[in-house]
């Protein structure tokens, strides 16, 4: 009686260690998947960020050409 219920608590113990161990693997796989996303997401945000200060700063040096010409064109015109 005694063998019998001390290798029934072997066996739930032995149970029990694999659940547990088998949560922790799902929830470090769940953990990292999530990162994972988080990490795609805020790639594309950056990208999606200097794409813009990109299209931003070719204005500017456009509006910088345009400005400096205009200058070069009108130079004398105040002397």
């Amino acid at each position: 009686m005694i063998d019998e219920r001390q290798k029934l608590m072997k066996d739930l113990r032995i149970k029990l260690e694999w659940s547990t161990s088998d949560l922790l693997v799902w929830v470090i796989l769940a953990i990292s998947v999530g990162l994972m996303i988080v990490n795609i997401v805020t790639m594309y945000n950056m990208y999606s960020i200097i794409e813009t200060m990109w299209l931003e700063i070719q204005q500017v040096k456009e509006t910088n050409i345009s400005l400096y010409q205009f200058i070069e064109e009108h130079r004398n015109d105040f002397d």
